[in-house]
């Protein structure tokens, strides 16, 4: 059932995508550009400073309000994404919930693996550095979670893939905000409310554990972590049964998110030193 439910939600997906691409630009008509002189991709450089910058005023109201789907499907994502690089069924569901086989699929091992290639495939060919990065980590998530992490441990990667989806879907949303993609691929005006949402999310989930350091054992979640109303959070689960304590916890994430700014920053220093080649086109 959970098979149908993500090979449904993926033609759902295509679908979707396809139709948004017949408006006034967002993709380029979904496809690559056109042959010849790419068209031109301008960006200011204080769109993304000015998003941090707001998404920090006011990261108590999108933490609690605006920004709840967005960051439970990073999240969700997080989870899921894990689950397909270890060969697991797995749908995210805007609910709050990410609903995943146990059991391992070999066909699905196969459709990953082959979707890994091809898109690496692509990013070589667009000689693109961020989509080289990104099916470069994928690749070795793939192989660590298939050949590597036993079985009754794979649990544990599966737990943690949600709050790091909170770091990594935002930084990677705000540095495609620079750039096109594989073959040319380009999303036009749907980069800003994107870029201007992971802005957001990423200083909200950086704030929920940053809030966590004096006291990781009740700031995580404003209770203790032992305390039976948390008790199927990710969190306590990793803590019950994987031998984590809330202060690693507390500490891996915010390590998750200094690599997350710092990634972002690069992106960005790169961007300003593009600038200052008028020649050099964005990638």
């Amino acid at each position: 059932m959970i098979a149908f439910l993500c090979l449904l939600a993926l033609a759902i997906g295509v679908y979707v995508y396809r139709s948004f691409a017949q408006f006034g630009g967002g993709f380029s008509g979904g496809l690559a550009e056109p042959a010849g002189e790419p068209a031109p991709f301008n960006t200011s450089p204080w769109a993304v400073p000015l998003a941090f910058a707001a998404g920090w005023l006011l990261k108590g109201l999108w933490r609690e309000a605006l920004g709840f789907p967005f960051d439970v499907m990073c999240h969700e994502v997080g989870h899921s994404l894990a689950a397909w690089l270890g060969g697991r069924w797995s749908i995210p569901v805007i609910a709050g919930i990410a609903m995943t086989d146990s059991a391992p699929s070999l066909f699905l091992s196969f459709l990953v693996g082959g979707a890994i290639a091809w898109a690496s495939w692509k990013a070589v060919r667009a000689r693109s550095p961020l989509a080289l990065l990104c099916c470069a980590l994928l690749a070795a998530g793939f192989v660590h979670l298939q050949f590597i992490v036993p079985d009754k441990q794979f649990e544990e990667y599966l737990l943690l893939g949600g709050h790091a989806g909170e770091f990594v879907f935002p930084a990677l949303l705000i540095a495609a905000f620079y750039y096109r993609g594989p073959a040319g691929l380009r999303w036009d005006w749907f980069r800003y409310p994107f870029m201007l949402a992971a802005a957001f999310s990423l200083v909200g989930a950086w704030q929920f554990w940053a809030k966590a350091v004096a006291d990781p054992v009740t700031g995580i979640y404003g209770v203790s972590v032992a305390n039976r109303s948390v008790a199927g959070s990710d969190v306590a689960r990793l803590i019950g049964g994987y031998g984590w304590t809330a202060q690693l916890a507390v500490d891996r994430a915010l390590l998750l998110g200094r690599a997350a700014f710092l990634f972002v920053g690069l992106v960005y220093l790169r961007f300003l030193l593009d600038r200052r080649s008028p020649k050099t086109p964005l990638p």
